[in-house]
């Protein structure tokens, strides 16, 4: 039986088993692209934000963050204003290589949008918004919930 649950979550394996074999050559593992991805078009945007950024938990973006600056594509900079808060940029190695990131990324929009029409496109960016958005709602209740 088909649903938006299933048909989202075939479509997120698909599209992270493409990302995987296109950037197979670098030491990223899966999942970790989206999170270098924002911090290179958002240099200095802290680990709270690009939780916030991505509807992600704290708890996944730290560990995410954690191997990409082992890894030695990130580094973290303490804040100047609050030595509490860390900003996150690209190292040296993340800038080589983040332009065939950003290639992949592009070329997996360019596919997922390819087979529609403007105008479907577009009506697809709302339902997902809404979708999201909704879930974002729901999470937050939970939260609220548990505190």
């Amino acid at each position: 039986m088909e649903n938006i649950s299933k048909l989202n979550a075939a479509i997120y394996r698909n599209a992270q088993s493409i990302m995987n074999f296109k950037l197979r050559d670098l030491d990223i593992k899966s999942g970790q692209h989206d999170f270098f991805y924002v911090i290179s078009k958002i240099e200095g945007i802290s680990q709270k934000e690009l939780s916030e950024h991505l509807y992600i938990g704290k708890s996944t973006t730290a560990k995410a963050v954690k191997s990409l600056v082992e890894n030695g594509y990130v580094k973290r900079v303490k804040d100047q204003k609050d030595k509490r808060i860390y900003k996150l940029y690209l190292t040296d190695k993340g800038k080589e290589i983040s332009f065939k990131i950003e290639a992949t990324f592009l070329e997996l929009v360019s596919t997922f949008s390819k087979c529609l029409s403007d105008k479907e496109e577009e009506q697809t960016l709302q339902a997902l918004k809404k979708i999201l958005n909704t879930l974002h709602e729901e999470k937050n209740k939970i939260n609220s919930d548990i505190d």
